[in-house]
C-alpha cells in the first residue's frame, strides 16, 4: 500500500493573511485632549491612566459621598483653621463675625467643600452611581477635548 499524499489545499501553509475590508480602511483618529496648567495636567492624567474594569469602577462608585451635610460642620471647621492666620495679615482689625462670613462665602466655592463634590442620593444602587461617574468623567473629557 502506498503512504497516502495530503492534498494541496490542506498543507500548512504560512503565506500572507487575505486583505479584509479593514485593512483598506483609514487609520482610526485618536482623541487629542489639552490642558493648560499644573492642576488641568493633573486632572488629565488622572482621567487618561484611569482604571476602567468593573473592579476599580465599583470601588470609585463606592467612594460617591451620599450625605455630604454630615461632613459639612468638620469640613468648615478645617478650613477656618487653616485659612483665619492669612485672613488676619490680609485684613487686620475686622471682628471675629466679619472673618467668619468672609471664610463661608469663600467655602461655599472651595473644593474641600462636601456639596461641591460628587454627591449621590443615600439610597442610590451601584448604577446610579456608575452613572454618576461615567459623567463626570465625559464633563472632563469634554472641557479638554481639542477641536479638530
Amino acid at each position: 500500500m502506498a503512504p497516502t499524499e495530503e492534498p494541496a489545499d490542506k498543507q500548512n501553509d504560512a503565506g500572507p493573511p487575505p486583505e479584509t475590508d479593514d485593512a483598506k480602511e483609514e487609520p482610526q483618529k485618536v482623541e487629542e485632549f489639552a490642558a493648560t496648567g499644573l492642576d488641568d495636567a493633573l486632572e488629565m492624567m488622572t482621567l487618561v491612566t484611569a482604571k476602567t474594569d468593573k473592579a476599580a469602577v465599583g470601588q470609585a462608585a463606592a467612594g460617591i459621598e451620599s450625605h455630604p451635610e454630615r461632613r459639612f460642620k468638620a469640613a468648615f471647621e478645617a478650613y477656618k483653621e487653616r485659612t483665619l492666620p492669612e485672613l488676619k495679615e490680609e485684613r487686620p482689625g475686622l471682628r471675629l463675625q466679619q472673618y467668619n462670613d468672609m471664610m463661608y462665602k469663600q467655602f461655599q466655592k472651595h473644593p474641600d467643600n462636601p456639596f461641591n463634590q460628587q454627591t449621590a442620593a443615600y439610597n442610590a444602587t451601584q448604577e446610579e452611581k456608575m452613572g454618576i461617574l461615567q459623567r463626570q468623567k465625559e464633563r472632563t473629557e469634554n472641557r479638554y477635548r481639542q477641536q479638530p
